[in-house]
C-alpha cells in the first residue's frame, strides 16, 4: 500500500487523518470499573489506519498533531498535560513495533502479527512501566498518590501500591483498548487499500493515453511522407 502513495497524497491523507484523530480525541467517555480520570476515545483509529496505509512516520505525525491540538485547545486541565504525554507514548509504543513487523511481512498475517505486537507493547511499556515511572509520579503534583490509589480501591479494595494498581487496571485496559480499535482498523483497512490503488491506477491512465496519441502522430507523419 505504501508504495502506491505519492508525496502529495501522503501529506493530504496524513492531514485528513490528523483532523479526524483530533476530533475523536475530544469525544471522550468514562470507562466502567476505572477511576474518572481514565477516559476512552477512538482517536487511535486514524493513527492505526495511517500507520498501516502510509507508514510509521504518518502515524507519529498524526499522534503528535492531535495531542498538540488537544493540549492547546483544552489546556493542561486536570491532568496537567500528563494525559497527552501518556497518550503520545502509548501510541508510539503501538506504532513502532506494528509498523516494523508489517514492513518486513507486508501481508495480512504480518499485519495481524504487527497489531498484536503493538497491543502488547502499549500495554506493558506504556500502561505499566511508563505510567509507573513517569506519568503517575508527575501526576502526584496534582493529586496525592494515596488519593490516586484510593480511586482504584473503590473498585478493588485489596489493591496496594502503584505497580499493583497499574498491573491490575491500566495494563489490561490499555491492551483491550488497542485490541478493540485494531479490530475496527482491520475491518476498514482493505477498503482503504482499494481506494489507494484506484488512485494510483488513475494516475497511470493519462500516461497511457499520451503514449497512444504519440503513436498515432507517428503513423500520421508516415502517411504524409508517403
Amino acid at each position: 500500500m505504501k508504495k502506491t502513495v505519492s508525496r502529495s497524497k501522503w501529506l493530504a491523507l496524513t492531514a485528513v487523518l490528523s483532523a479526524m484523530a483530533s476530533v475523536l480525541y475530544f469525544l471522550e467517555m468514562p470507562v466502567p470499573l476505572m477511576p474518572g480520570f481514565i477516559q476512552f476515545d477512538f482517536s487511535m483509529l486514524p493513527i492505526i489506519i495511517g500507520n498501516i496505509a502510509l507508514g510509521p512516520v504518518s502515524g507519529i505525525v498524526i499522534t503528535l498533531v492531535k495531542d498538540l491540538i488537544h493540549l492547546i485547545i483544552k489546556g493542561a486541565g486536570a491532568t496537567g498535560g500528563v494525559g497527552d504525554l501518556a497518550d503520545f507514548f502509548t501510541c508510539l509504543c503501538f506504532i513502532l513495533p506494528s509498523a516494523l513487523i508489517y514492513k518486513k511481512f507486508p501481508n495480512f498475517k504480518g499485519l495481524i502479527t504487527g497489531l498484536i505486537a503493538g497491543c502488547i507493547s502499549s500495554a506493558v511499556l506504556s500502561g505499566l512501566i511508563f505510567n509507573a515511572l513517569v506519568v503517575y509520579p508527575v501526576y502526584t503534583n496534582l493529586m496525592p498518590l494515596e488519593a490516586i490509589i484510593g480511586a482504584y480501591k473503590q473498585f478493588r479494595p485489596s489493591v496496594n501500591g502503584l505497580w499493583e494498581v497499574l498491573a491490575i487496571f491500566n495494563m489490561p485496559y490499555t491492551f483491550l483498548k488497542c485490541v478493540v480499535i485494531s479490530i475496527i482498523a482491520v475491518m476498514i483497512a482493505k477498503p482503504l487499500q482499494s481506494m489507494l490503488k484506484i488512485g494510483a491506477s488513475a494516475k497511470k491512465q493519462p500516461v497511457q493515453s499520451v503514449t497512444a496519441e504519440s503513436d498515432n502522430d507517428i503513423e500520421n507523419d508516415s502517411d504524409i511522407s508517403k
